[in-house]
């Protein structure tokens, strides 16, 4: 794997991020997450170790440009690549509906369990946030989660129109076209 290509995307996943490109409500509802995308992208075509240091930065930058606990979206990132990287071999990984169930697993998950830990963070420190908003974040994450699993395989392709500049042994793939 080219470390410096994964940067380059990292980064330009970040900026598409910040700059919010695609997403259609200003509430929140259906927006792309395509520093996470990124993740799925590595977590499912890149080797096992690359592939879950990949994602703990992706979780990183999610750390260093959201508002939440520095840590907590690299770790739940690392653990939903570690589930990935587990079951990638018993999926037909090249296939879009394999992508498209993996990517709204992984991104359902990841929004759910960043908006759940960070709740949890606010009742501990005595500062309960009430039930209307987290029904709230359900829409938001439900949407997201589609619409981002939707893009996914078209993103996945232009990735792999990068070929041997990302790093990965393409010869090795079922089912891509060569």
């Amino acid at each position: 794997m080219r470390w410096l290509t994964f940067f380059l995307l990292l980064y330009f996943a970040t900026a598409l991020q910040a700059a919010h490109l695609g997403q259609w409500s200003e509430f929140g509802y259906f927006h792309l997450e395509y520093i996470f995308m990124l993740a799925v992208f590595y977590a499912l075509f890149a080797e096992k170790d690359a592939a879950l240091l990949a994602c703990f930065w992706c979780g990183l930058m999610y750390d260093l440009t959201g508002q939440s606990i520095v840590g907590l979206e690299a770790i739940l990132a690392g653990m939903i690549a570690l589930g990935i990287v587990s079951i990638r071999m018993h999926i037909f990984r090249s296939s879009v509906l394999g992508q498209m169930v993996i990517t709204f697993l992984a991104v359902l998950l990841f929004l759910a369990g960043r908006v759940l830990l960070g709740h949890l963070a606010l009742y501990f420190a005595g500062r309960p946030v009430p039930i209307i908003n987290g029904l709230a974040y359900a829409g938001v994450i439900l949407s997201s989660s589609l619409y981002t699993a939707a893009v996914a395989p078209w993103i996945f392709r232009a990735l792999f129109l990068l070929g041997d500049m990302l790093g990965f042994d393409m010869q090795h793939r079922r089912g891509m076209a060569r």
